[in-house]
Order: C-alpha cells, then structure tokens, then sequence
C-alpha cells in the first residue's frame, strides 16, 4: 500500500483513540492498536506524537471543506449557506464522531503554534467563504445592502460552533431537532421569512 494510504490509516486509528479516551490518554501505542498496524508503522511515518496530531487537524479540517465543496451553488443562496452550514454541524453519528476529535484537537492547538496555525487557517478559509456568500444573497436581493457580509459570516460561524459545542456535550438541551431549529430561528432573523428561502 502506498505511504498516503497507511497515513491516513493511521490518522483513522488517532480519531478512533481521541473519540474515545481524548487526547491525553492517547499513545503512539494505543493508535498503533486502533489502526491495526505496529507501532514501528506509526514511528516511519510520524517521529514524534506532535507530528501525528498535526497531521490528523489538518485531515480533519480537509474532511470538512470536501463536504462543503460538495454543496451546489444555486440561488437562493440561503439554501446555499443553510446546505454549508449543516455539513459543519454534528447531525448524524460520522459528525458527530468527528467534531468530538475536532474538540479534543482545538484544546491541544492552545498549547501548540502549528496546530493552531492550521486552525487559524480554516477558519479564516470559512469566514471568507461565509462572507463570499452573504455578499452574493446581497447582490441578489437577499439580503440588505448595509449588511457586514465579514461580521455576519463571524456570527454564523460562532453560532455554528457553539451549536456543535453543545450538541457534543449538552445533548439533553441541544438535540438534534433543537440544533436544526436554532439554525433555522437565526437564517429566519437574517434574512426573513419571505420568498419561500427555507
């Protein structure tokens, strides 16, 4: 098999680790075991556990703008930026099984410029996108002129965060059906109930 299969194998074996028991208690051995492979296999590949837990950020966030390039561009772009936006929250178990990782790997990257770096990275990738889509609902009437795409793309992207946040740790207050709703309660505010958007 060639190298980026076994990465990405390995990389499977962290997530499976971290879903699980977080990050603290996770070691080379442990995602060794949980990717089927030696632990000389995850050595050859990543030196040190910083080496891997960059890697497995950087898979994640890919993970996530691939979903998010899969959305079809068509007016309205409310139904755009609702479609993005539900690719990014934990709606079904494979999302909800990632943002748990993703959440274990936000905390690391305060304690880790690289991983923080990638982070920063993704995010600014997003908020731009967001931003890109709230000028566009402009252009088209959507939304008003003297609308902040760059502010209103920073406040989905806080909603959307603390949504999955709560949806991962506060799931008696924040099941699946209330997620769906406080998303759509927002979009509504945003940019009304008219034309049939939904």
């Amino acid at each position: 098999e060639n190298s980026d299969t076994r990465r990405l194998q390995v990389a499977e074996g962290l997530f499976a680790t971290v879903a699980e028991r977080g990050l603290e208690a996770t070691t080379l051995r442990d995602v060794a075991v949980a990717a089927g492979v030696s632990v000389g296999l995850v050595q050859r590949y990543f030196r040190t556990r910083a080496e891997l837990l960059r890697f497995g950020i950087e898979v994640i966030y890919e993970r996530a703008e691939s979903r998010i390039q899969h959305v079809v561009i068509a007016p309205p772009v409310r139904k755009v930026i609702t479609e993005v936006v539900r690719t990014m929250l934990p709606l079904d178990d494979a999302r909800g099984y990632e943002f748990r990782v993703l959440l274990a790997f936000w905390q690391a990257s305060l304690h880790d410029p690289e991983m923080a770096a990638t982070h920063r990275d993704a995010t600014h990738r997003l908020i731009d996108g967001l931003a890109d889509a709230f000028a566009g609902a402009q252009r088209t009437g959507e939304l008003p002129e003297d609308l902040d795409p760059g502010m209103e793309a920073r406040l989905l992207m806080a909603l959307v965060d603390g949504l999955a946040l709560h949806a991962t740790v506060t799931q008696d207050a924040f099941d699946e059906s209330t997620v769906e709703a406080a998303l759509g309660t927002y979009l509504e505010r945003l940019f009304g109930a008219s034309e049939g958007n939904r």
